[in-house]
């Protein structure tokens, strides 16, 4: 007896055969790609120095009966980014979700800023973010997605020690209401996600992480495993969404309440 076509299937399967293109292919990136790869989604992660690990996502995506491929690109370099989208054309002819996952986290007392600090913290998440959505839109057919990473500072408190990745990462925000209006009229969604404590920054003290999660006033246990399932989860569904665009979703386990 076949199986009733229900809600949730019928929406997940309009995202076989489409494509998939998530800057950075390690730690959360590697759930993220898995998940879209599980509903028949073709995927292409980009990568600067994680060479091995794109490897690793993608290997793990064609197991799952999708085509894959890793690109390397410097996402803050126009000309680097329009090279990794030549060769997404040239394979797949289409971008229909496009994840802007490159981040950097790098910790510094406010009087210690330097010059590299926020080239750094620009690159990475305004560049990084802009020239990859400039440069695959015109590879984009209407009802496609642009999701972009922001963080729960945008939408809570704001930390000492974070002064130019908060202030970058609230530029995310706010250009991802100001994408969805520039890109609206072709059809193509963008929202953007702030999570709060997903998975540690590497070194990251153990001790430091845990007392972040227990200070969330929702006392709900929760792994770093589940945390990063849930990221990924939200991004399936930001993925499939045509009601909403220019919004940035919470994701912090209650840290802004």
């Amino acid at each position: 007896m076949t199986a009733p076509v229900t809600i949730l299937r019928k929406h997940l399967q309009r995202l076989r055969g489409r494509t998939a293109f998530i800057t950075g292919g390690k730690r959360i990136g590697q759930t993220v790609a898995r998940i879209l790869a599980e509903q028949g989604v073709n995927i292409v992660v980009s990568f600067r120095h994680s060479k091995k690990e794109a490897a690793v996502t993608v290997a793990a995506c064609r197991r799952l009966g999708v085509e894959a491929m890793a690109v390397e690109a410097e996402v803050s370099s126009q000309e680097s980014v329009r090279a990794a989208i030549g060769r997404i054309q040239a394979r797949f002819g289409r971008i229909d979700i496009l994840v802007n996952m490159a981040s950097v986290y790098r910790p510094v007392a406010v009087e210690k800023i330097t010059a590299d600090d926020w080239d750094k913290n620009i690159g990475a998440h305004v560049l990084g973010a802009f020239w990859p959505a400039q440069l695959a839109v015109p590879l984009m057919p209407p009802g496609s997605h642009i999701i972009n990473i922001a963080d729960a500072c945008v939408v809570g408190k704001m930390r000492k020690r974070n002064l130019p990745y908060q202030v970058t990462k609230a530029a995310v925000a706010a250009m991802t209401r100001a994408m969805a209006v520039e890109y609206g009229e072709r059809g193509i969604f963008v929202n953007a996600i702030a999570p709060g404590p997903i998975l540690p920054p590497e070194d990251f003290p153990p001790e430091t992480w845990k007392a972040i999660r227990r200070s969330s006033p929702v006392k709900y246990p929760m792994s770093d495993a589940e945390a990063v399932s849930q990221f990924a989860l939200l991004v399936l569904y930001l993925s499939l969404v045509t009601m909403a665009s220019g919004h940035t979703y919470p994701l912090d386990q209650g840290q802004d309440l």
